[in-house]
């Protein structure tokens, strides 16, 4: 069958309606091309009319083009000639369409600039910044992380870029209502793709320091590792940036992994992969490590809290380069506990050597060498200050550590039960009982034969009380007579919503509240896992207990990953249950404490011990552990008063705190 040919019209029609729809920039070029073309017509025009009277052609020509742009041009005409006069007329009104039309496409290209404005859909030009894929509580809590470190100087004059599916406006109008003013940080937000390539590298990717992943679904946060790793490592000149990411249920990791090259896993399996780009985060491991330390410590969640935040003091890594360069000249080859002799505003708790292997243990043992970095406890990230070498004056003391087995209840279930009874396993004296009670047959299913068998072997006993009305307080306080807890870990049902979730918590801990009043006498320490920082700051309002977020936590943590990747191994080390830990313990297992002593003395008498001391607790409920304290003021030693119960935040191994040295590093190697 024979095809139609298009007329030409039609063919000038479609070639038409594609320049015009390239944009107002195709638009104008057109208006120049077809106006410049009219112009010289008319010129040609009056130049064959007033060629007698010596008018020449470019004459003509610049005389229309006055004519065009000035209306106004024309009552200054002097020629009589009818014909001249009728096509500088005909010129005057090419000009006003033009003007008109040109006008009208200014101001479509402004509109539609302030639209892509508006969308977010331009480019970004920034190096070294930090790029946020999702904009959710999470990165909330991380923008808040990363204002709060530039105004602790750990970060200066740094660029956020916050990519999300989400309008540009609203995203910024969020941000304005939380943060009226971002000190040193610039806030971009980008609408867009967070697995999109196109979308990544308007955000600046390849020249990025790092990038936050915080997506709420575990496959949204695997396409995101997937995109930003690719570009990442295919690029030439993609720099030494990395992701940050957390995942929510380990059956997800090893995808993770692979999606971001892990080089220890493609090590592990025997294959290649590019350049490993990801520090990736277990929140169910995370969590359930965390919880199984506070359970039993109240007070020890805010230190967590403290630690893992750019808020007072944090970790730092710590090189041989300016200004630190005379620190490390006088202090190469002492040991912590010598070091932190000289520290008056800080606390060393370890190093990480030449081959990028954290060394957090006994201080009289790990020693500063070549080549080492140090991992100092501080407030920022400033010059270290030095004093000469402190003496301690402290009597030792008679009191003697040992485990006692403890009553812990836990209610509801969701997916990190598994990890929270193996790490409680891991600290309960033989002889402990936890109960696991949750008005559901969920926990049968959770917890399985062999999980009680491993608790079993551990001299732990494991009472499952499924099918319970834990939402009925007359029931509830029937179970906490049966069990006489001492310890009470709420647990966040994963299957309700956030609001609806942290309403069941809440109500939980009136309850539990109420039953403290009714029993002055019980003591119960209780751990509470919610979603929202909201309900967590109500929830204080009326229950004095400690509190553990799993955003919360994930997001400190990522915030300060992001601005130094070695942090990353520092918090595995310090979660590891075969390594130093953070304990909160009498202070009379190091010292009498009988009248004041000065911190040095304090700290010296840990050392003794084999521990680091971070911090302290006074006795109460009510009171606010102090991280890092300043040793001395004006070159005078800082003097304490203790007394029978308070306590001291230390970095010590989960066993005895009066075994011999010999016992408890004799397979240690610094």
């Amino acid at each position: 069958m024979k095809r139609k040919k298009k007329s030409l019209n039609k063919r000038l029609q479609y070639w038409f309606d594609l320049w015009m729809s390239k944009g107002s920039g195709s638009m104008i070029l057109l208006l120049f091309a077809v106006t410049g073309i009219v112009i010289v017509l008319i010129g040609l025009l009056v130049w064959g009319a007033m060629r007698s009277e010596g008018e020449s052609f470019l004459h003509a020509v610049w005389n229309v083009l006055l004519h065009t742009l000035d209306p106004g041009v024309v009552s200054g005409d002097v020629s009589d000639s009818k014909w001249f006069l009728f096509l500088m007329l005909m010129a005057t009104f090419v000009g006003v369409f033009y003007l008109a039309l040109l006008i009208g496409f200014i101001n479509d290209a402004i509109q539609v600039k302030m639209q892509n404005l508006a969308m977010g859909r331009e480019a970004v030009i920034e190096e070294d910044h930090t790029v946020i894929l999702g904009f959710n509580e999470a990165a909330l809590l991380i923008l808040e992380e990363l204002i709060e470190g530039a105004e602790g100087h750990t970060l200066r004059d740094h660029s956020v870029v916050i990519l999300d599916e989400m309008n540009k406006q609203e995203m910024e109008e969020k941000i304005r209502l939380r943060f009226p003013d971002t000190g040193n940080i610039r806030v971009v937000c980008r609408s867009g793709s967070t697995c999109s390539s196109r979308d990544l590298e308007r955000c600046s990717i390849l020249t990025c320091r790092s990038v936050i992943v915080c997506m709420e679904r575990d496959f949204d946060t695997i396409k995101s590792i997937l995109a930003v790793s690719h570009m990442l490592n295919t690029e030439e000149q993609a720099g030494d940036g990395f992701v940050t990411a957390v995942i929510n249920s380990s059956r997800n990791e090893l995808t993770a992994r692979i999606a971001g090259y892990d080089a220890d896993f493609l090590q592990e399996q025997g294959g290649a992969g590019g350049q490993d780009r990801l520090e990736l985060l277990m929140i169910e491991n995370t969590v359930s490590r965390i919880m199984a330390h506070t359970c039993r410590q109240i007070g020890l969640a805010r230190v967590f809290n403290e630690l893992f935040s750019f808020r007072d003091s944090e970790c730092h890594i710590v090189r041989n380069q300016n200004p630190n360069k005379d620190f490390f000249r006088r202090m190469t080859g002492k040991t912590i506990r010598e070091i932190n002799r000289c520290l008056p505003s800080a606390c060393a708790i370890g190093v990480i050597d030449r081959h990028g292997k954290v060394r957090i243990s006994d201080p009289e043992r790990v020693i500063l060498k070549e080549g080492c970095s140090l991992i100092l406890l501080a407030e920022n990230d400033d010059e270290i200050q030095l004093i000469p070498e402190q003496t301690a004056v402290y009597t030792e003391p008679e009191m003697r550590w040992a485990p006692v087995p403890v009553s812990v209840l836990i209610i509801d279930v969701n997916s990190k039960l598994p990890f929270l009874l193996k790490e409680l396993s891991r600290y309960l004296a033989p002889g402990s009982t936890i109960h696991l009670a949750s008005d559901t047959t969920e926990v049968r299913e959770v917890v399985t034969d062999d999980l009680l068998s491993e608790l079993a072997d551990a001299g732990i006993r494991t009472a499952v009380r499924d099918t319970y009305r834990i939402f009925d307080y007359p029931a509830l306080r029937v179970l906490l007579d049966n069990c006489g807890a001492e310890h009470v870990i709420i647990l966040s049902d994963q299957v309700l919503d956030d609001d609806t979730a942290d309403e069941q918590a809440l109500t939980l801990l009136l309850y539990i509240q109420q039953y403290r009043q009714e029993h002055p006498d019980a003591v119960i320490g209780i751990t509470c896992e919610m979603r929202s920082i909201n309900s967590q700051s109500l929830a204080q309002q009326a229950v004095s207990s400690d509190f553990i977020i799993s955003r919360n936590i994930a997001a400190l943590m990522m915030a300060q990953i992001s601005d130094n990747r070695e942090l990353r191994e520092v918090f595995d080390s310090l979660l590891d249950s075969h390594g130093y830990e953070i304990y909160m313990k009498d202070a009379g297992l190091y010292f009498l404490p009988e009248g004041e002593i000065d911190l040095y003395s304090a700290a010296e008498a840990v050392a003794a011990k084999g521990d680091i001391l971070i911090g302290y607790k006074k006795k109460g409920a009510s009171s606010i552990p102090v991280l890092n304290p300043r040793k001395s003021v004006d070159g005078k030693p800082v003097r304490l008063a203790f007394e029978q119960g308070d306590e001291l935040i230390v970095l010590s191994m989960n066993v005895m705190v009066d075994s011999p040295l010999e016992e408890r590093f004799e397979d240690a190697d610094f």
